[in-house]
């Protein structure tokens, strides 16, 4: 009877055994906030959230433009006109950057700089960096030979190369942090001036990827 007893007695602590071992592991385990060495609860850390960037608060503060004379130089007193401004828009060429009446001369073999100043009618938002994301960007030169002694229709201006640099900020003056400054470079075999052809139009698709420059003639009254 005596090992009955003691048998019995060990299946029911077996049994409890097994029981609080199920009520242990079921609970979720609660982990306390950590305390520093002040006895201070300490919370975790939380990673700051990156600003958001639109394009619309972004506009053309700059706008600078290269141009390389190959084997035929821009002749002193024929004018120049440079102008940068979205590619598409009622009187777009008005409300960007204009260099007017530049005359002298672009030797052969030579790489000049210009820095636009804005154009009377400039329209910020129309410049911003949303909108040239739409349209692309439009470089044109006007090439005006009249006036230039009395050769002014044979003289021609050979260009190898034209590039724009267009930087974008906003109104705190800060750099957009991917279009900061970006260069463009168009190239072509007719990019060829003279009392005829007289401007050339240098544009990018909406992803700032130059395409193929085009001549229009002057027109004829």
């Amino acid at each position: 009877m005596k090992k009955i007893l003691l048998a019995v007695f060990g299946i029911c602590m077996i049994a409890m055994t097994h029981a609080q071992i199920k009520r242990t592991t079921s609970q979720p385990i609660i982990q306390k906030p950590k305390t520093n060495n002040s006895g201070t609860q300490q919370t975790p850390s939380t990673t700051p959230v990156a600003p958001v960037i639109k394009d619309a608060d972004y506009f053309l503060a700059v706008a600078k433009v290269s141009v390389k004379t190959g084997k035929d130089n821009k002749e002193k007193g024929s004018k120049l006109i440079f102008r940068v401004y979205p590619a598409s828009g009622t009187d777009n060429w008005r409300k960007g950057y204009n260099q007017e009446n530049y005359a002298d001369e672009l030797k052969i073999w030579s790489t000049n700089s210009f820095t636009l100043p804005r154009a009377a009618a400039f329209d910020q938002s129309f410049n911003s960096l949303a909108n040239y994301k739409q349209t692309g960007v439009m470089v044109d030169i006007n090439y005006n030979t009249v006036g230039n002694g009395p050769f002014f229709a044979l003289d021609a201006w050979k260009i190898e190369e034209v590039g724009v640099t267009l930087e974008f900020k906003d109104k705190n003056g800060n750099a957009h942090p991917e279009m900061g400054s970006k260069t463009i470079y168009f190239t072509g075999s007719e990019m060829y001036l003279d009392f005829k052809k007289w401007q050339l139009y240098c544009k990018t698709d909406q992803y700032f990827n130059p395409l193929t420059p085009f001549i229009t003639n002057r027109p004829i009254n």
